[in-house]
């Protein structure tokens, strides 16, 4: 890799938002949907409750990091900005046409029963969870980031809208990558939040099962 740091994660982040691109190109070709469709923020309430689940995870997370900040080392504004910012919102845009709307928006276009929206989420679930582990096998990581994923399927299958996964993935993305830069600060409050993540992952990944089933039905 010829290039480091800011100007390594400006380069990242043009490709990604390149390909995301080139996908929603191609998902627009494919499904007969223009682009401007596909990015629309219709049902973006049935999306905010498809996503209680996750939302209830991303709030956990933010008070259980905010509550061991001790201080933010080595972060620069090159870094922030490339890093924090720019590289996690094409992050988004990226896997979640590629991983979300790309493979689900084709239930449409099968017998659309139950069975198939559920097997095509898990699908979509293990496919990212195996992306996250492309480096080197992690069954931690791709447990972690495969419930995730799961979550944001279930909020695009049961309203059709993709840009709320797309905003909440860029959010929780921004402060994963803030904690590389941060210098924790251990008090009895943190470590007792930090120790149930495991347990707060569950939780989620129940929710959001429970509310994609409930989805199904109603569509069924």
């Amino acid at each position: 890799r010829f290039l480091k740091g800011s100007a390594w994660n400006a380069v990242s982040s043009a490709l990604r938002l390149i390909f995301g691109t080139a996908i929603l190109i191609t998902a627009s070709k494919l499904f007969g949907r223009s682009a401007k469709d596909i990015l629309s923020m219709k049902n973006t309430g049935k999306a905010l409750i498809a996503g209680a689940g996750f939302l209830l995870f991303f709030l956990y997370y933010m008070v259980t990091v905010a509550s061991g900040i001790g201080k933010i080392a080595g972060l620069t504004t090159g870094l922030f900005v490339t890093k924090v910012i720019l590289q996690q919102l094409t992050t988004g845009f990226y896997e979640e046409l590629n991983y979300r709307f790309l493979l689900l928006e084709g239930i449409k276009h099968t017998k659309n029963n139950a069975g198939i929206r559920i097997g095509l989420v898990f699908l979509s679930s293990i496919l990212f969870g195996l992306l996250h582990c492309a480096t080197g096998w992690d069954t931690y990581r791709f447990l972690q980031t495969g419930a995730i994923g799961f979550a944001f399927a279930v909020i695009f299958v049961n309203s059709g809208n993709i840009v709320i996964p797309m905003l909440l993935h860029f959010l929780y993305d921004i402060i994963a990558n803030m904690t590389d830069f941060i210098e924790w600060e251990h008090n009895v409050f943190f470590d007792n939040v930090s120790s149930v993540f495991e347990i707060a992952l569950v939780v989620m990944f129940v929710i959001s099962l429970v509310t994609l089933i409930i989805g199904c039905k109603k569509k069924s």
